[in-house]
């Protein structure tokens, strides 16, 4: 196993921080980098990296409060944005992340939510989330926040997900 350091991102490292993930994890849109911390200055989110050695290998994102209704008003803070780089996959930095970010949420929420795609892509996401206590809210199969109901066309793609949640 690679040697991972995770630490969390500070108020004052934020601008760093964005312009790295410009560069690294959204290369092709870089303007996603200021969408994804927004949030942070306020103490709305949280985001922890974890670092091999000078290259940044994972990170993940917490969202205090979740635009999903359902998690929203039981105050089951979202673990929104989880990714491992592919060199540095099969590591356990997934886990490394989420054992991070499920510490700092029970400091102040009693269960912490995430959502994982149906399709091939989430298949390792799909065990790892399962394997950790993670089971679905209850309403099925949705497309993004909405629950689908029998016989409804939809397109398979990152917005057709489940909504997890687990007991801290």
């Amino acid at each position: 196993m690679t040697n991972i350091h995770i630490e969390r991102v500070a108020p004052t490292e934020l601008v760093k921080v964005i312009q790295l993930f410009s560069e690294q994890v959204y290369p092709v849109h870089p303007e996603e980098a200021h969408l994804h911390f927004a949030g942070h200055e306020q103490g709305q989110a949280d985001t922890f990296l974890a670092w091999n050695a000078e290259s940044l290998a994972g990170y993940l994102t917490i969202r205090w409060q979740s635009n999903y209704p359902q998690f929203r008003q039981q105050n089951i803070p979202l673990i929104h944005h989880l990714g491992v780089f592919p060199q540095f996959q099969r590591q356990g930095i997934a886990s490394q992340l989420m054992d991070a970010a499920e510490q700092l949420i029970s400091t102040r929420a009693t269960q912490a939510g995430i959502t994982v795609g149906l399709f091939d892509e989430y298949g390792p996401a799909q065990r790892l989330y399962a394997k950790r206590g993670y089971i679905p809210d209850g309403r099925g199969a949705c497309q993004g926040q909405h629950p689908l109901k029998q016989g409804e066309a939809v397109t398979v793609d990152h917005d057709l997900i489940l909504w997890l949640a687990k007991d801290l």
